[in-house]
């Protein structure tokens, strides 16, 4: 099995930081940061074909999170920075994902 050590996390809005929700990643994980970055301008202008503003961000993730479960948090702060935090999930068994509070839930 490959060391994953990053994830690509993608924001859709509507407006500039209201009705955003996460979009799918053309890459589920990557082993570095640096191999996330690459991509990320692209799958970012994926998202604007879409999406009136996007938002990239690419996230260190440790390794472990990827065999337990594991909570992806986002949110959009007041500048327009797309924020992420990865951590475990407390709860066993319990699917991976989150959604930011400026999102528009879906």
């Amino acid at each position: 099995m490959e060391h994953v050590a990053a994830i690509m996390v993608l924001v859709g809005c509507v407006q500039a930081t209201t009705a955003c929700r996460e979009v799918p990643s053309p890459v589920v994980a990557f082993e570095t940061v640096e191999e996330c970055e690459v991509l990320l301008p692209s799958a970012m202008e994926e998202v604007g074909k879409v999406f009136k503003t996007a938002y990239g961000k690419c996230a260190e993730v440790d390794p472990a999170l990827f065999v337990e479960s594991a909570v992806i948090e986002w949110t959009i702060t007041p500048a327009g920075k797309l924020e992420v935090t990865v951590t475990p999930d407390e709860e066993p068994y319990a699917v991976a994902g989150g959604v930011g509070p400026l999102s528009g839930g879906d």
